[in-house]
């Protein structure tokens, strides 16, 4: 996602979309690698992303302020409006 397209997108459309890290992502305790599943769970200053849980231990990382130019949405549908082929 670009800059533009983050900024004219309401927070209301983000929350709860799957995303898919294209960089390595860290917070403050641990770092996840590119490829990284998370869910959108805020939009200010950048997306705030959850991990989704470990399937060994159960943990999951909150990463915050995550450029949108370092994800891709794992589903691409109803986020903008359709555009008509002629």
């Amino acid at each position: 996602m670009d800059q533009k397209t983050y900024n004219n997108t309401r927070e209301s459309e983000l929350i709860g979309r799957k995303v898919i890290s294209l960089r390595s992502l860290r917070n403050g305790q641990c770092i996840m690698p590119a490829g990284s599943t998370f869910t959108i769970e805020r939009k200010q200053g950048g997306f705030h992303l959850v991990s989704d849980p470990c399937p060994h231990c159960g943990i999951r990382v909150f990463i915050s302020k995550v450029a949108p130019q370092d994800v891709n949405f794992t589903d691409q549908q109803n986020l903008w409006p359709k555009q008509e082929v002629e």
